[in-house]
């Protein structure tokens, strides 16, 4: 009987401890990753008060001049087979790198555009995989939700910011 009552408050204590550090990393994931509300200032009517501006604290990440090495194509996996097809990519340098508006595109005309929602920032020393089949995004890994293949073997692929501005070439072996 004493075994029962000691295993029961072992397992009573577990739930409360693992309770209490999935509620500490949610606030911490709350706190760091809280998304920017934005409300447009508009004019007051009159004899009202004006709106409130609601801004997120975090800096807005900034393109940094074309010449510099920002990221880099680190290499392409699975290259015609679509369940395995991915593109490696890596954050180079300081800062945050907005990738909305960025192009991966190749010789025969396939493109994948980063889209604005969700908002994917690379952050130093960060990476992002580039599926090309479909899926959910992830922090880390972004889905193109092709139904087949969009990359070959010895084809170039060219990484472009929102500007046009060529960051990064690689050839697939």
């Amino acid at each position: 009987m004493r075994r029962r009552s000691s295993l029961l408050l072992y397992l009573l204590l577990n739930i409360i401890v693992s309770a209490a550090t999935t509620l500490a990393v949610l606030a911490l994931w709350d706190h760091y990753h809280a998304p920017a509300l934005a409300i447009p200032p508009q004019a007051p009517a009159q004899g009202s008060v004006p709106a409130l501006v609601l801004t997120s604290t975090e800096p807005v990440p900034t393109l940094p001049p074309a010449g510099e090495r920002v990221i880099e194509i680190v290499s392409v996996i699975g290259a015609g087979d679509l369940q395995q097809e991915s593109v490696l990519l890596r954050r180079l340098g300081d800062g945050n790198l907005l990738m909305t508006g960025w192009k991966l595109s190749g010789e025969h005309h396939n493109t994948f555009i980063f889209p604005a929602q969700p908002e994917l920032i690379l952050y130093k020393g960060g990476a992002v995989e580039v599926l090309t089949r479909a899926g959910d995004n992830t922090a880390t890994a972004v889905y193109w939700d092709r139904d087949a293949p969009a990359w070959r073997s010895g084809e170039t692929l060219i990484l472009t910011d929102a500007a046009g501005n060529e960051r990064s070439r690689y050839q697939i072996p």
